[in-house]
């Protein structure tokens, strides 16, 4: 029979207290081992085998003191480096003008339309039409469109009561193109640094928020572009500033081809803009003047430094920062807070009346007004004509509900700072023509560049977290790197060689338990202690008697094996 001994179970609080001792043995030997080799001050003392409590008790406070101060002052940096505070300076005083491109100069007449052409518009949008009705209808609403621009449609309201849906088919953005004024006919006496050119060369008909208008050295428009694949310094620059140094045109204005119905001042609307910007406001130049208009260019720029920055934050956006939530332009347009302003106000457009104005708008995804939609623009031109930002009502008193375009500025701004100085002709110079002369110039051949960047980078959060390491701890960034490999490679490795070797342990007593021959009780863990001790001591007696036995039968043959051997050789 084989008897197998079951200890009886122990506690377990004494098995929990028992890993909790083993676990803070290895613990503190790691420590040990740790602190002989950190470059860390403090913590070799710290952690110093033949330290005394005492001085154990010294250094420690004297380190966490240490560590708490540089947590406190790395918040503070954090914090400030948070806040993102920007400071501008200047950049350069003397930066030269030829480095910019020349503005976009886009001359509207006030009069949009060549009342010359009516019957020609009329036998080509309306062939085959004898009816007075449509007719007059037709002239009605073309007039209308003579002084179009955005926020001033109410010239619409005199399409009330009129039956508009008799001419839906007709698409009066292509007869307004057919009746605007031509290039000859609008522009002469072209010339570009004082070298003539034809102005139909260097002028090409855009559109605008201010009807069609004709620009030039744009981008905008087919020839624009065109122009840029045939002349690689297209637009053209210049490197001079004065009267007469850049670009001078004569502006003809033929009052007596002009809508009899419309009694205005005569004159022409100028615009000056950067390449790539649909629409900014204009400067209105009168009639029969002679002008003069002035440009110092500014030049306003964003380091990439302040890229880490939210653009809500810094206030102005990227061309190329589309994830932003703050990015808005036109369809196909980078970036600018002019064609920001232009989507604003034609998604107001939209939301309105549930159409766009083609002629005000580039090429998009919304649906063009006919002629049953104008009369919904005049009935909402008041809240078309002002806009807003965001956060003005705490500051200024609107009147007017308006529009709210929530626009950044562009990173890279290019401002053109215009001053224009008119001055009125004698009759007896402009005679029977009507016409203005307008030159457009720098005022300087240098500009000022200003360049604005974060006053606490993270370059200077990176320096200044070093410093306080080394000020109050003494480390650097070995010092890290040392902690993060005891931490992440040591640790772990030691883990797992203690699991290595208690698991191999384990095993070997298994197979020492299965090989042995010791006849074993099987006593139940509810057996009296007593019972047991006695058991094992009798166990021992009994082994102790065997092994006695053995050693004195061992002992009786070998007397027996020399006695017959002495008897051997006495016989012979």
């Amino acid at each position: 029979m084989t008897l197998v001994y079951f200890p009886p179970p122990r506690p377990q609080e004494s098995l929990a207290r028992r890993y909790a001792q083993q676990i803070a043995q290895s613990a503190w030997q790691l420590a040990l081992r740790f602190g002989k080799r950190t470059t860390i001050h403090g913590l070799d003392r710290l952690l110093g085998a033949r330290a005394s409590r005492w001085e154990r008790f010294v250094w420690l406070c004297t380190f966490l003191s240490a560590f708490l101060g540089a947590v406190y002052v790395c918040l503070i940096l954090s914090k400030r480096y948070n806040e993102g505070h920007f400071q501008t300076v200047v950049d350069s005083t003397r930066y030269p003008v030829y480095r910019i491109p020349f503005p976009v100069i886009t001359i509207c007449n006030r009069n949009r339309l060549n009342w010359d052409r009516l019957g020609e518009a009329k036998s080509r949008f309306l062939p085959n039409v004898t009816d007075s009705n449509q007719l007059n209808l037709f002239e009605r609403i073309v007039s209308t469109y003579d002084d179009i621009s955005f926020g001033h449609f109410q010239s619409f309201e005199r399409l009330r009561n009129q039956p508009t849906e008799l001419l839906s088919h007709v698409n009066f953005s292509l007869v307004v193109d057919f009746m605007s004024w031509r290039c000859d006919e609008l522009l002469a006496d072209c010339l570009w640094r004082h070298y003539a050119h034809n102005c139909c060369e260097i002028f090409s008909k855009r559109r605008s928020k201010n009807g069609l208008c004709w620009a030039f050295n744009s981008l905008e428009t087919v020839e624009g572009r065109r122009m840029q694949l045939l002349d690689p310094m297209w637009p053209w620059r210049t490197g001079s500033a004065g009267p007469m140094s850049a670009l001078s045109v004569r502006v003809l204005l033929l009052a007596d081809k002009d809508w009899p119905g419309r009694k205005n001042e005569k004159g022409i609307d100028v615009m000056v803009t950067e390449p790539f910007v649909w629409h900014k406001d204009p400067f209105y130049i009168p009639a029969n003047t002679k002008t003069t208009l002035e440009i110092e260019p500014i030049i306003y720029f964003y380091d990439n430094d302040t890229r880490g920055v939210r653009s809500d934050q810094r206030q102005c956006v990227f061309d190329d920062e589309h994830t932003s939530q703050d990015f808005k332009s036109l369809l196909g347009y980078v970036y600018m807070i002019e064609n920001c302003q232009s989507e604003c106000h034609q998604e107001y457009l939209v939301r309105y009346c549930n159409c766009t104005m083609d002629l005000l708008f580039p090429p998009g995804q919304y649906r063009s007004c006919r002629s049953q939609d104008l009369l919904c623009l005049a009935e909402h031109n008041d809240l078309l004509r002002y806009s807003h930002q965001p956060g003005e009502e705490g500051f200024v008193r609107n009147n007017f509900e308006g529009m709210v375009c929530k626009c950044f500025r562009n990173c890279y701004s290019l401002n053109y700072i215009s001053d224009v100085r008119p001055a009125f002709l004698p009759p007896d110079v402009y005679g029977n023509f009507s016409y203005v002369d307008l030159d457009v110039h720098y005022r300087f051949e240098t500009i000022m560049v200003y360049r604005t960047s974060l006053v606490f980078g993270w370059v200077d959060l990176m320096v200044s977290f070093g410093g306080i390491a080394g000020l109050f701890l003494g480390c650097s960034l070995i010092s890290g790197m040392e902690l993060a490999y005891f931490l992440c490679i040591e640790i772990p490795a030691y883990g797992i060689q203690g699991l290595r070797q208690r698991w191999r342990s384990h095993r070997q007593m298994a197979t020492v338990i299965d090989s042995t021959a010791t006849p074993t009780l099987n006593f139940r863990q509810t057996m009296p202690s007593q019972l047991m001790e006695q058991y094992i001591m009798q166990l021992k007696t009994e082994q102790s008697q065997r092994k006695t036995l053995k050693q004195k039968a061992g002992n009786l043959h070998s007397w027996q094996r020399l006695t017959f051997a002495h008897k051997h050789v006495i016989s012979k």
